[in-house]
């Protein structure tokens, strides 16, 4: 049959064919074709060189006794035979893929063009052939059939070699014999373990399992509709990845293009001054340019991840197009297995991102007064600044909302430490990655650190009454004291609290209360009004007059809003307002939530209100429209004062009654998985 095997590449089923063939027979790693193809329990081939590299690289730096590794592609953690072996033979122990060895072996000697006969005894010698007689053993091209051999061989019917798929034979030979371990046919399938096997596999591995059936009978029980929903699930999975990557490389030409401004930036200043400055350029170009490689690796990682699995699912979408797995039982069932474990590597995968995703911008500042003549400023080109904030993922078919999740409580712990010498009042409070927890004390005048399972590392004295507290980067954090009209910069590290620096507000007569940081700049809320301050400090803008105190203050850092909590009970007064560059509008009165104090906003924009009176705390829209009800009183809740959001995760304060030393912790869940 392979004799008269022509790879036309005009026919639309040859390109399918040669496509497909391209796609299976390429290594996930170094994207070429496969070498020594080593095969994994979960189906997914490599070279064997590139295998045993990857297995080295994944385990460099972990504990010698490390008896596993994950998959390249789908991360499905797998075991060699013998774990005992250097790690380095690992990829060896693994059964060679026999249908991709037959398949390049076809692919390197099926490409010479097979001419019509008749035709080349008339001197024209390049007429491919698109017939092979059996009975003559001659090629004809399509003319030669009907004017040559259906004349005298009526009874003869030529075989059409075009619509051959040798691929396809080869699939289903080589799957025949397919154990690479035992070099046997595969005729078992054990339901207990998920795994094909020949005679000798069930015997020796799988002689105590309950459920060994014939792959014919397993291959009956996959019914249509489980095939379908697999593959939908497939499409989203693989459509959920492209976004994915979408977004990182977004992400990565922001990043690109933040690293060209602050490099021009630079260049600019360099311009104004003299030679004296190269040295400290050159410190500050380092710094700019390994803060962008440090990210851009994590961004690349993360986009490798998802091409990965992306062109795996992509690869098994089009496997399931093949109308030869119809009759081939062992590959139907192989097809099936690497499908699913696709689609859970998806979901973990989406679910790792939204934990580790943030959006990292970068700056160059320096004083411009450096430029002045007879100034007293230091002359130096000023800094790199690295902005880190969580960064909202979009949206994809596995990702539920937060606006469509529900309140779990998961942790609630004492604030109160031995040092304190009064109850604790936690007027503000940030939660930053890592499950740290910063708390601003104002009875006891100090900042502390704690973890999300209520573990205190340590504290900070101050030396006023700190009030509202907000991040500033994912390491940073502002603490506004009230009565000396001061924001205290603080460092924070995994174990430590460091105050930076101490930015003094000098026209502002009354209490500062409420603080957040938006566009380089802070916002603060008095008893009746909202001020712009300057980062570095100086003298406050008015902007805004409230008819009641300012509590709390927070911002959306993607699109610039600042939502200001108004501390008031009287029903159809304003409760929160919202705040924008162009605008100033009023997005919710006074009437589930009274008393009006914590308010924070999620990646995704919803907003957070706790109401200290009515002793429950809400979710509502940017704009007010869609407001719900998430805690009530009857889930413990009383007087909330300060929240926090972070992900999926939440904390909040309490102000009065006996939580007063205690703060919650809660994660948005979806409703399916609430327990």
């Amino acid at each position: 049959m392979a004799e008269g095997f022509v790879r036309e590449h005009s026919s639309v089923d040859g390109s399918r064919s040669q496509s497909l063939d391209t796609l299976v027979l390429e290594c996930p790693i170094c994207l070429e074709q496969l070498r020594h193809p080593k095969s994994l329990p979960c189906l997914h081939s490599f070279c064997e060189e590139c295998l045993g590299s990857y297995i080295t690289k994944e385990l460099s730096g972990k504990m010698a006794s490390a008896s596993s590794f994950s998959c390249p592609v789908c991360r499905k953690v797998t075991e060699p035979m013998n774990p005992s072996e250097d790690k380095e033979s690992w990829a060896g122990q693994f059964p060679t893929n026999n249908l991709a060895v037959e398949m390049i072996r076809h692919l390197q000697n099926t490409n010479t063009l097979i001419t019509c006969k008749p035709c080349e005894k008339k001197g024209n010698t390049n007429v491919p052939a698109k017939f092979w007689c059996h009975k003559n053993k001659s090629y004809f091209c399509a003319t030669c059939k009907v004017g040559h051999h259906d004349l005298f061989h009526e009874e003869c019917e030529p075989e059409n070699i075009t619509e051959w798929n040798i691929s396809d034979t080869i699939r289903r030979q080589t799957s025949a014999h397919g154990c690479g371990k035992h070099k046997e046919k595969i005729e078992y399938y054990c339901e207990d373990h998920q795994i094909l096997g020949c005679n000798k596999c069930i015997i020796v591995d799988h002689r105590k399992c309950e459920v060994v059936t014939s792959v014919d009978d397993f291959r009956d029980k996959l019914t249509p509709s489980k095939f379908d929903d697999l593959f939908e699930e497939l499409r989203k999975s693989a459509d959920a990845m492209e976004t994915l990557i979408n977004d990182v490389a977004e992400q990565l030409q922001s990043m690109t293009n933040d690293q060209d401004i602050a490099l021009q930036s630079l260049t600019d200043l360099r311009k104004k001054i003299n030679a004296r400055f190269d040295t400290i350029q050159k410190e500050l170009t380092d710094k700019l340019m390994a803060s962008f490689k440090k990210e851009k690796e994590n961004l690349d990682i993360s986009k490798l991840k998802c091409e990965r699995l992306m062109f795996s699912m992509q690869n098994t979408l089009t496997s399931s197009k093949d109308a030869a797995l119809k009759d081939d039982s062992v590959g139907t069932i192989c097809l099936f297995q690497r499908g699913q474990a696709e689609v859970e590597s998806c979901k973990e995968l989406i679910k790792e991102l939204e934990k580790s995703s943030r959006s990292t911008s970068l700056r160059h500042e320096y004083d411009p007064d450096i430029l002045a003549v007879d100034t007293k400023t230091s002359l130096t080109m000023g800094k790199i600044v690295v902005h880190q904030q969580q960064r909202r993922l979009p949206s994809t078919a596995f990702r539920t909302p937060l606006s469509e999740r529900q309140m779990k409580m998961t942790e609630n712990f004492n604030i109160k430490v031995p040092s304190d010498k009064e109850d604790c009042f936690a007027y503000g409070v940030v939660l930053l990655s890592g499950g740290r927890i910063v708390v601003g004390d104002n009875a006891n005048n100090k900042v502390k650190l704690f973890t999300e399972n209520g573990d205190f590392h340590c504290e900070v004295g101050l030396s006023d009454l700190p009030c509202d507290l907000c991040g500033i980067d994912d390491n940073t954090v502002a603490v506004m004291l009230a009565k000396v009209k001061t924001i205290c910069v603080v460092a924070v590290g995994d174990l430590t609290l460091t105050i930076l620096s101490k930015i003094l507000i000098p026209n502002i007569t009354e209490n500062c209360l409420g603080v957040t940081y938006i566009n380089t700049n802070f916002v603060v809320g008095t008893t009746s009004s909202l001020y712009s301050v300057p980062k570095d400090g100086g003298e406050a803008t008015q902007f805004h007059t409230i008819e009641s105190k300012c509590l709390h203050l927070a911002s959306n850092q993607n699109n610039g809003y600042v939502f200001a909590s108004i501390n008031e009970s009287t029903p159809d007064k304003v409760a929160v307002t919202r705040l924008s560059d162009k605008s100033i509008r009023d997005v919710l009165k006074v009437d589930t939530v009274k008393g009006t104090t914590g308010i924070d906003v999620d990646r995704e924009g919803n907003v957070y209100v706790c109401g200290c009176r009515s002793n429950n705390v809400i979710q509502m829209s940017e704009d007010g429209t869609n407001v719900r009800e998430l805690l009530t009183s009857s889930d413990g809740i009383k007087s909330p004062r300060a929240i926090s959001v972070y992900g999926d995760k939440v904390v909040i304060t309490n102000e009065y009654s006996d939580q007063r030393n205690f703060i919650h912790m809660f994660q948005l869940i979806e409703m399916a998985t609430q327990k």
